[in-house]
């Protein structure tokens, strides 16, 4: 699996479980103390967040950091 193409999953694993939980791309940003251009950045999978970030979206979204990168959804 490269690089873009895990970005890319994961990016879409975000959104899904984010729309599952009815929170706005504003509203994840704001939990998390980034700005929603960079969760729309993450969600299209070009940008690429720290570990740091993947664990306060998780905490956020109140998931398991393992469930963000389960990309059979």
């Amino acid at each position: 699996m490269d690089r873009n193409s895990t970005q890319k999953k994961f990016g879409a694993k975000l959104a899904y479980i984010r729309k599952l939980k009815n929170i706005a791309q504003e509203e994840l940003a704001a939990m998390v103390g980034i700005s929603f251009q960079y969760i729309s950045q993450i969600e299209c999978g070009v940008a690429n967040p720290t570990l740091e970030k993947i664990i306060k979206l998780a905490e956020a979204l109140d998931v398991e950091v393992k469930d963000l990168f389960d990309f059979s959804f």
